[in-house]
């Protein structure tokens, strides 16, 4: 018995550790995106050729969606990592989990409107971010094909909409699966 108690706690302490790890990380990639795309849509935009927006906002576009897919695939991980730490927690602590159920407590509003969640908060950041580089491309082409006169706004009208996309595919996408009888 005793060894088993030992494994368990062990075995908590690793997922305890690796869930920690992957939790540092999405919060460092959730400042570092909207910040440096930020940054960048706004300093080069001004004064630059459309095949130099182009290229900016394609490489920037194509960065951002890489970590993206990294942020996703870290996101299953962390899913993973919680429920396993929730399992070990029931069998270890007589109280239980130490964080709640998701089903537990009142669910804060965004705006006092929307569901705030972390699938939303990541959807948002990388919407913002994904959108702001569209913006870039299709001004760049745009510009750079010679249709100068409304380049930029169209620009930024299909990059809100492809920012609104990459939001709902995001929230969707990090939907739990429904648990398994």
């Amino acid at each position: 018995m005793a060894d088993r108690d030992e494994l368990l706690r062990l075995e908590y302490d690793y997922a305890s550790q690796l869930l920690g790890n992957l939790t540092e990380i999405r919060f460092k990639l959730l400042a570092l995106v909207p910040t440096l795309s930020g940054a960048v849509v706004a300093l080069v935009s001004s004064q630059r050729s459309g095949v130099e927006l182009l290229a900016i906002g394609g490489l920037g576009l194509a960065a951002t969606s890489g970590v993206l897919a990294y942020e996703l695939r870290n996101g299953e991980l962390r899913r993973r990592a919680t429920d396993r730490v929730n399992r070990l927690e029931t069998e270890l602590f007589p109280g239980g989990p130490l964080v709640g159920s998701a089903g537990s407590g009142r669910t804060p509003k965004l705006f006092g409107l929307i569901p705030a969640s972390h699938r939303l908060g990541v959807g948002l950041v990388y919407g913002a971010a994904l959108g702001g580089w569209v913006y870039l491309v299709i001004w760049g082409a745009l510009a750079a094909a010679g249709a100068h006169a409304h380049s930029q706004g169209i620009g930024v009208a299909v990059g809100v909409v492809a920012a609104l996309a990459i939001v709902c595919e995001i929230v969707i996408a990090q939907r739990p699966e429904p648990k398994q009888s």
